[in-house]
């Protein structure tokens, strides 16, 4: 790891980005593109780069043109720089089955990328549900491609108990295709199947097995 500082004051793995990505997050706007290169349209909201605020993954937060507003403790009106300051990182985030009992969240198997700009890059995979996209707090962080979501575009997932292994559909605008056929819905995996993101594809390569596992 080469961690370095960029003009704006972030830090960033020098060793995996080549320029500050929170700096071209915040410049790109964040937004998912269609397979064709469109932008998405309205839905209500905009995305916000946090990089300035400290953020704990540098990435963006959405934020609704309307609702109400975060409140302080006074009653207050908070405003947004203090109210995503005051959020909590590790809200909502859970461990792993086996993390839990083991100590440890051990690989289960790997995406290969076999078509796409990380071409040659593989992924681990842990136990239960490994969520995809192009945020950095996602398990499989895939960088590079704007056609997949920031996050939950799509899930990979190990299921410890009969040994099996899935791919299922997220929230993702484009479609997520299984060798090369749509998927609307959770399918089960196996070694070599081609999965396809965005404008990315992947190899599965299973680690545990009938011959293995934790």
């Amino acid at each position: 790891m080469e961690m370095k500082k960029c003009p704006n004051g972030h830090y960033y793995d020098a060793s995996v980005h080549a320029s500050c990505p929170y700096c071209e997050n915040a410049a790109g706007g964040n937004v998912t593109l269609s397979l064709d290169g469109n932008g998405g349209g309205a839905d209500g909201s905009v995305t916000m780069p946090l990089g300035y605020s400290g953020a704990a993954d540098g990435g963006s937060v959405t934020m609704p043109l309307t609702g109400a507003a975060p409140m302080g403790d006074d009653g207050r009106t908070m405003p947004l720089h203090q109210a995503i300051n005051q959020a909590d990182p590790d809200e909502g985030r859970t461990v792993a089955l086996i993390q839990e009992d083991k100590g440890i969240d051990p690989v289960v198997g790997w995406l290969v990328c076999i078509d796409g700009k990380e071409k040659g890059r593989d992924y681990r995979i842990h136990a239960d549900n490994n969520f995809i996209g192009r945020s950095d707090r996602m398990d499989i962080c895939v960088r590079g491609d704007e056609t997949i979501s920031r996050e939950n575009h799509a899930i990979i997932s190990y299921d410890m108990v009969d040994n099996t292994y899935y791919f299922s559909p997220g929230d993702g605008r484009a479609i997520v295709r299984l060798n090369d056929k749509a998927l609307f819905q959770t399918a089960k995996i196996q070694v070599n199947d081609k999965i396809t993101i965005g404008k990315t594809s992947f190899l599965f390569v299973p680690f545990c097995s009938d011959g293995f596992q934790w």
